[in-house]
């Protein structure tokens, strides 16, 4: 189900910089369909369901941003857009709403962080290329496994790696960072050796700019589904997952040894970039 609303704010606004503190999300509800998402029970306060298919449409959302962007109390800061749901997820063919979202923050100069697993943003490629001219332009794809018999259990609404890979490789010389989000990293599931090496060899020969790596957290209402997810599709490892989530996080001992690989991989490709959000500037001026 599709349902079109007028947004009545663009900004929203939260405590922890994920990169920023600030998202733009034209979509509620994703059909990407990832199983470990923690927003996909922010639907319960919409009255909604599903939210994998009942997707809720901001239709005014660049006229709304546009509004917002340029009041005097705003500073200028960098803002993200996907927070909650993919911004380039299959709606988006049919309502082309980032288009006219990249013209108002190409008009009023502001700095964006773009998230999405998405092939579909190469649509907009000239687009963000020129916004870039104007603005710092960082963008980021998430990526949980390069198995791909793996990857269409968990994300089965989503690209391949490697399609994401290539994606994001097309943009890292107009980006000011190009970032891959090896996350979540799944206990058991896509923690493997190989795996975990083909995210820091990939990174390194595309000559992306930074990796980040981190565990699997199962927050509130997630954890339930998602362990009946691997209890469905991968029964062998379901007791040793469970108990390795006796609460939200990570056994530490696991977490830790995780880590350690992870550092490992930093020290052996040389990729130690971490990401930098781009300082407020409250000088900026609108083009129009």
């Amino acid at each position: 189900m599709i349902q079109e609303i007028q947004a009545k704010s663009a900004l929203s606004k939260h405590e922890h910089e994920f990169p920023t503190i600030w998202d733009v999300n034209p979509y509620r509800g994703c059909t990407m369909g990832c199983r470990y998402c923690f927003a996909q029970y922010s639907h319960e306060y919409l009255g909604l369901t599903d939210f994998f298919k009942d997707i809720v449409v901001k239709t005014n959302i660049a006229g709304q941003l546009h509004t917002e962007l340029r009041k005097k109390s705003w500073k200028g800061e960098q803002i993200k857009l996907g927070g909650i749901s993919d911004i380039y997820q299959h709606a988006e063919r049919k309502y082309e709403l980032l288009p006219q979202v990249i013209d108002v923050l190409k008009k009023t100069r502001t700095p964006v962080f773009i998230q999405t697993k998405s092939t579909l943003i190469l649509r907009d490629f000239e687009l963000i290329k020129e916004l870039s001219n104007y603005t710092t332009v960082d963008i980021s794809t998430s990526i949980c496994t390069f198995d791909e018999n793996i990857r269409k259990i968990i994300e089965p609404g989503a690209p391949s790696a490697m399609e994401r890979m290539e994606m994001l490789r097309k943009f890292s010389d107009i980006c000011r960072q190009s970032v891959v989000s090896f996350m979540p990293v799944i206990p058991l599931i896509s923690d493997t050796d190989e795996n975990l090496e083909t995210a820091f060899r990939q990174t390194k020969e595309f000559k992306l700019d930074s990796i980040i790596a981190y565990p699997l957290h199962l927050r509130g209402k997630l954890k339930t589904p998602f362990l009946k997810l691997i209890q469905t599709h991968f029964p062998e490892f379901y007791p040793h997952f469970e108990a390795l989530y006796k609460t939200a996080n990570l056994k530490e001992d696991y977490a830790d040894n995780l880590f350690r690989k992870i550092s490992s991989l930093r020290e052996k490709y040389q990729l130690y970039g971490s990401y930098s959000i781009v300082q407020p500037q409250n000088n900026q001026l609108s083009l129009f």
